[in-house]
C-alpha cells in the first residue's frame, strides 16, 4: 500500500464562519477551496460543503465550501427585549 495517504474525517463546518471553517478544514489535513477551485471563502457563513461532514477522505483532499451572508451559529444571540421596554400601540 505504498503511496496511500491516511484517511481522515471531513469536519462538518456548515453554519460556521468562513474563516473558522477554513482553519478547521486545514487542521484536519484537508484543503479548503471555493466552488470552481476558487480561493476558500473568507467572509460570511458556510452554507454547504462537499464532501459532506463526517465523510472519510484522504489527507490533502479538497473540501469545497460555499458561503452566504449572515451570522454563524456560534455568534452571540441578540439581546432579549423586556416587555416594559416596548412602546404601547
Amino acid at each position: 500500500m505504498f503511496g496511500e495517504r491516511p484517511i481522515t474525517e471531513v469536519p462538518d463546518v456548515v453554519g460556521l464562519s468562513a474563516t473558522d471553517a477554513g482553519e478547521i478544514v486545514r487542521k484536519a489535513g484537508l484543503i479548503p477551496k471555493g466552488p470552481g477551485d476558487t480561493a476558500a471563502p473568507t467572509n460570511g457563513v458556510i452554507t454547504d460543503q462537499r464532501p459532506i461532514g463526517t465523510a472519510g477522505a484522504e489527507r490533502g483532499t479538497v473540501v469545497y465550501l460555499w458561503a452566504g451572508p449572515g451570522r454563524s451559529a456560534d455568534s452571540a444571540p441578540s439581546p432579549l427585549i423586556e416587555v416594559g421596554d416596548l412602546d404601547p400601540v
